[in-house]
């Protein structure tokens, strides 16, 4: 049993890397900017694993009869792969962005409508989980546009309810359904949380440990090319130094003298202005 489990787990990454280097691997390749690859990778995962959540929703829908949620449940699943197929086409990655979040608010919007204006976890937190992911992968412009939505629907809904007005019910939904489905959704909902946004902070890290070391490196360089050119200096003050001694040239041999100890203050100096520590 342990060996099938690892034998899955071996495929799933496996599958979820391809995926990710079929889909994004030439932004990757192409872009130099750290955010920016941080940023195609996050709308990676919240691409890839949404399809994921919709495998229990449509078991949810098959389990209900409800065809009108597996209905747009399908079109969740069209838009969502059309996302990746732009990504994959050259789109610019924030623009793709703002398409996700849309649809990751639209389309659930429109279940919950249907679903008797439910607003339970089971629509709550995807909602929050595009306005987040919204303002971390574009900009304020479009979160600020899909939190007016939300506050939209929301007041419609609550008028609505206040008028008593009747609208249309999708077949198979209840109450009673709704609450004891929401639990599962709520635990796959937290799970996706904490693997897409906690995979986007452990990549921006990562980023940036790598770009230290990259600073590092090249400091490295440099301060070993100004050391080997110190040292050159006074290899050949040396050699000169010892034939103007030979040569009982003393007045030369105390102005090689005077030179080396100049060249050896200067390296000291470079050395002690490169370990300072910054502020």
């Amino acid at each position: 049993m342990p060996q099938l489990i690892k034998r899955i787990y071996i495929l799933a990454v496996k599958i979820y890397h391809n995926t990710q280097e079929a889909v994004i691997g030439n932004a990757l390749h192409i872009s130099t900017d750290s955010r920016e690859r941080c940023n195609a990778r996050l709308l990676f995962d919240y691409l890839f694993f949404h399809l994921l959540l919709l495998i229990p929703e449509s078991l949810i829908g098959l389990y209900t009869h409800n065809t009108t949620e597996l209905l747009l449940i399908g079109a969740f699943l069209f838009s969502l792969g059309g996302c990746l197929i732009l990504v994959r086409k050259g789109v610019p990655v924030k623009t793709v962005s703002i398409i996700a979040a849309f649809v990751t608010f639209l389309i659930p919007a429109a279940c919950s409508f249907l679903n008797s204006q439910d607003l339970s976890l089971r629509y709550s937190m995807i909602w929050v989980l595009s306005i987040l992911f919204c303002y971390i992968a574009t900009n304020i412009a479009a979160t600020l546009a899909l939190g007016g939505l939300l506050c939209s629907y929301l007041s419609l809904v609550a008028w609505i309810k206040v008028n008593n007005i009747t609208t249309y019910v999708m077949p198979g939904f209840t109450s009673e359904q709704s609450f004891i489905f929401t639990p599962v959704l709520a635990g796959f909902y937290i799970i996706f949380l904490i693997r897409v946004l906690g995979g986007h902070y452990r990549n921006i890290f990562i980023s940036e440990h790598e770009r230290t070391l990259q600073k590092q490196k090249q400091h490295s360089s440099l301060l070993s090319q100004h050391l080997t050119k110190q040292f050159i200096i006074l290899k050949g003050l040396s050699r000169s130094g010892k034939s103007k001694y030979l040569d009982g040239n003393k007045e030369l041999l105390e102005a090689c003298l005077i030179e080396i100890e100049k060249q050896c203050e200067s390296a000291i100096s470079y050395l002690d202005s490169n370990h300072q520590p910054e502020n």
